[in-house]
């Protein structure tokens, strides 16, 4: 019986892009601004003022961004407001955001 023999490739390919080393998570998030960051397609209406509720419950002393303030994260102007994200974060002070949530 003849051998077969297959040509493998990698699936996952090479980076495109060099690896950076994150930041720790902070422990406390009091004193901290947290920016939401939305693409207004699951809810944020309801879960954003959850969140805010609930972590200032924990956290007396934390400040929120809302997601209004930034734009529609995946919608027909998501390039420019990608684009525009780090000097809005910046000016608005976050630290922070959150991001991707829904229901």
């Amino acid at each position: 019986m003849q051998e077969l023999y297959y040509k493998v490739v990698w699936p996952l390919g090479k980076l495109t892009y060099q690896p950076v080393t994150l930041k720790p998570r902070p422990t406390d998030l009091n004193s901290l601004t947290v920016g939401e960051l939305s693409d207004y397609g699951f809810k944020a209406e309801v879960i954003f003022p959850l969140i805010r509720k609930l972590l200032k419950q924990r956290y007396p002393d934390i400040k929120f961004v809302e997601y209004t303030a930034f734009g529609n994260t995946h919608g027909a102007q998501e390039d420019e407001v990608i684009s525009a994200l780090p000097d809005k974060l910046q000016k608005c002070g976050c630290n922070i955001v959150i991001s991707g949530v829904g229901g």
